[in-house]
């Protein structure tokens, strides 16, 4: 018996035209700071939340909005409508003997509210990456997917994937993901940042510029920095210092 997803949708408006934005829990939640990064950054409205077992529980406060008096959850969907754009942020990892159920139902959700392609944000392991003077990006698309023009144009590195199954390691649910959207025809684009552990929001600073450049998420009249507004959030990521009695 396959698990149940509960969608709890604000607006139920139709997606026609708009990109999905997914991260995957992966090495340093390059994906996911990236992703709270854009949703600060644009001011996007919450428009669901999804109840599933597939994921680890969390609640917690509005990260975005510290006056805010509601609370956010393990996942949630947020909108940009002037970006046309849709933010699918996911808090906590996921639970694996439910993982390709949710994906496919995430997938399932947005073809029907007609979204017009997927772009899923990761990274993977630093030593993975085998030519040192290379960019530390790799993308991965599916043959549909919109962003040829651009990634030509770029000349950015294609994953360098052997016979089968993509693998991208420390990438999370990204491979599983992908071969979903092939499966069932979603154009997906995947983008991917070498990394280590540690304090990751300087990569995911430089994931949304690079992402910017394929999909317009900022001017291209301003300064690009200055249109980035850091989450609330971001001020807890290590906890507090420590106490000074302890020295």
């Amino acid at each position: 018996m396959s698990p149940s997803h509960y969608w709890k949708f604000i607006d139920e408006s139709d997606l026609s035209g708009y990109s999905l934005i997914i991260p995957s829990v992966a090495v340093g939640n390059v994906g996911q700071l990236a992703c709270d990064l854009i949703i600060s950054s644009l001011k996007m409205k919450k428009i669901a939340t999804v109840y599933s077992p597939a994921f680890i529980p969390v609640l917690g406060y509005d990260p975005y909005d510290l006056k805010s008096k509601s609370l956010s959850s393990s996942c949630e969907v947020y909108i940009c409508d002037s970006r046309k754009i849709v933010v699918l942020q996911i808090r906590a990892p996921l639970v694996y003997k439910f993982a390709q159920s949710f994906l496919e139902n995430i997938v399932q959700i947005f073809k029907e509210k007609n979204v017009q392609n997927v772009v899923l944000l990761t990274s993977s392991y630093a030593h993975e990456k085998k030519h040192i003077s290379t960019s530390p990006f790799r993308y991965i698309c599916t043959e549909s997917t919109p962003y040829d023009n651009e990634v030509n144009e770029l000349k950015w590195t294609k994953h360098d994937q052997e016979e089968g199954r993509l693998k991208i390691f420390g990438g999370g649910f990204a491979s599983m993901f992908f071969e979903i959207c092939k499966n069932k025809s979603l154009p997906c684009f995947i983008l991917y940042k070498f990394c280590s552990e540690g304090d990751n929001s300087p990569d995911a600073y430089d994931m949304v510029y690079h992402l910017n450049k394929i999909v317009p998420l900022f001017s291209q009249d301003k300064d690009f920095s200055s249109q980035l507004k850091q989450p609330v959030s971001w001020k807890l990521l290590f906890g507090r210092p420590p106490p000074k009695d302890i020295y």
